[in-house]
């Protein structure tokens, strides 16, 4: 319907229409054609739940991996079951702008992997019911509720039928604002039962669990062990995923990745002595909090990180098993994400933007001292290629940084005369990383026509982007294996006195897509 997706699917009623008919005339769909496309735009809808496409700004469908590879009919139920595993909230539609209502906040859980998880528990007889699901399993909201809903549907069991219906009242009240009455119970459970259902469906199809049509989800005794085992290799390979801290584009291409491009991003296993869980939760700490991607940064500045913590021999040991698994964890901590888009201190704010810019490949040089006797100094240099360098102004101003006419005259007049060749190295480029959010971008080009009077040898561009788009830009050149030395060239090429709201504009100004 899309024409391969060249077609926008944002606010396109005729084709969301087109959809419906289309699924009618397949026989995947009673034959109905809602009068606004409703039932399209659902059908999409589950698209985008389970990560086979994503809607981008211009309102594009875009296939992710594995739904490329399930049209293709590769790995098909690899792939299926791997995005079913892989399910979780929040994930990038559920967290789109045009998502309605929003889910509440503390939401963290992979309800399929739950589920089955929940039904492999002794204490339940290795069986949840249709009825348990809608009303106890359906109310969890994060993953280490396991034991919480368990016990809740062991009450549930052994209630009197009274007692029961007492009790699904209660839910639909609480849960779905309804009133507290047993048409209200009736009508809850109507609803949300085929939820119930569909998660009953999905969970038989991983082959962990076995729907028996009109009793429940079952896992045989004699398969339980084996079961806990492959829960146990999913959460190693595919943890919980953060992107939706900085880019929910960066998420939604992510989660939508085949069974054979998934890398994992978890810590390996350190030798010699140190491979217990309080040393790896220990040393995760220490290298979350001061570095985005532990993977790329050299053993001496990992040993030094760690001898806050470690002794002098053991923190060489640890750096030194770390860079030899590298590959296996490469990815941005989830721990520093969430340190560097909250954090409130100016000048560890600055810091953290610098390690992403180290990450990237730049060699950076953290408030440097200007050859002329003067009183301004940026936060950031850059050195990169050929004795080149750029100037990067970091601004943690909450909730938006404005680029005035007064800003716009300092950066053009002050500091980029005063860095324009700093130790041999020619100035190239400036830039400002905000918080947040931001505003006066047409400022930008102000600043190059001002630089332009003391520096006329050579246009210096610039560019503006938030900390959340600058972690998904490392965010996707970690994805795509490119090398550090090109990242760096890759965004300098963005420097086109633009501002930047999403990875994806910051890749189309540098040529990546």
């Amino acid at each position: 319907m899309t024409q391969n997706f060249s077609q926008p699917w944002g606010k396109n009623r005729a084709l969301h229409k087109a959809y419906e008919a289309a699924l009618n005339a397949a026989g995947l769909k009673r034959n109905h054609v809602s009068a606004d496309g409703s039932g399209g735009r659902t059908w999409a809808a589950m698209l985008k739940t389970f990560g086979y496409i994503y809607q981008d700004p211009s309102g594009l469908l875009i296939p992710a991996k594995a739904g490329l590879k399930i049209l293709a009919g590769e790995k098909v139920v690899d792939n299926v079951r791997k995005q079913i595993m892989t399910l979780q909230i929040p994930n990038a539609y559920f967290l789109s702008p045009g998502f309605r209502p929003a889910f509440a906040a503390g939401f963290r859980i992979r309800p399929a992997r739950f589920l089955i998880r929940l039904v492999n528990e002794p204490v339940l007889s290795y069986y949840v019911t249709k009825e348990e699901i809608t009303f106890c399993v359906l109310s969890a909201q994060r993953d280490n509720q396991l034991d919480e809903i368990g016990e809740r549907i062991l009450q549930f069991r052994s209630q009197t039928p009274r007692e029961q219906n007492t009790f699904k009242q209660e839910v639909a009240a609480q849960y779905d604002h309804r009133e507290r009455s047993d048409s209200g119970a009736r009508s809850f459970e109507a609803v949300h039962g085929d939820v119930a259902h569909t998660f009953m469906l999905i969970a038989d199809y991983t082959g962990l669990a076995h729907y028996i049509r009109g009793q429940a989800l079952r896992i045989y005794p004699p398969d339980s062990a084996a079961t806990a085992e492959t829960l146990q290799n999913w959460e190693a390979r595919y943890p919980f995923n953060t992107r939706y801290l900085f880019s929910l584009e960066r998420m939604a291409e992510s989660n939508g990745l085949d069974v054979d491009s998934y890398k994992a991003s978890r810590y390996p296993a350190i030798k010699p002595a140190t491979n217990t869980a309080k040393h790896a939760a220990k040393i995760q700490k220490l290298l979350s909090a001061s570095f985005p991607d532990a993977a790329s940064v050299p053993e001496a500045a990992l040993t030094e990180v760690l001898a806050h913590e470690f002794p002098p021999d053991q923190a060489v040991q640890i750096a030194q098993s770390l860079k030899q698994n590298s590959a296996d964890y490469q990815g941005i901590s989830p721990e520093f994400a969430a340190g560097y888009l909250n954090e409130t201190d100016d000048r560890a704010f600055e810091d953290k933007t610098g390690a992403v810019f180290a990450a990237l490949g730049f060699e950076v040089i953290m408030r440097p001292r200007p050859a002329a006797p003067v009183a301004t100094e940026i936060e950031i240099l850059l050195k990169y290629g050929q004795n080149l360098c750029g100037i990067i102004d970091a601004k943690n101003y909450r909730p938006k940084f404005t680029l005035s006419a007064q800003l716009a005259s300092h950066m053009g007049a002050e500091y980029i005369p005063n860095y324009a060749d700093y130790q041999g190295a020619a100035l190239q480029f400036f830039g400002y990383v905000t918080a947040r959010d931001w505003g006066g971008a047409r400022n930008l080009d102000k600043i190059t026509a001002i630089a332009q009077r003391a520096v006329p040898d050579r246009p210096i561009s610039g560019m503006m982007l938030s900390a959340a788009t600058l972690l998904g830009f490392l965010d996707y050149c970690l994805d795509s294996q490119i090398p550090a030395d090109e990242r760096a060239a890759l965004f300098v090429r963005a420097a086109q006195n633009q501002a930047f709201p999403t990875v994806a504009a910051l890749l189309q100004a540098a040529g990546r897509h």
